[in-house]
């Protein structure tokens, strides 16, 4: 699972555990940004394209849970 944050201008993004909730590892919005079929060009920080589909943070455990 991902959590957002934004505490007085400062975002964090966080995959987790989806059994216990602990903190797995730290994310950009890269790790996350998927492509849709669309005419928009999504970039990355780097100016390359983002051209995933998919992210795979949507089942995650960590090493306790698993």
């Amino acid at each position: 699972m991902i959590r957002y944050e934004s505490k007085k201008g400062t975002q964090k993004i966080t995959a987790i555990c989806n059994e216990c909730k602990a903190e797995i590892k730290s994310l950009a919005v890269e790790d996350i940004t998927v492509k849709k079929p669309s005419d928009l060009t999504i970039r990355d920080k780097d100016g390359k394209e983002i051209t995933k589909t998919e992210h795979e943070y949507n089942d995650l455990k960590c090493a306790d849970c698993q």
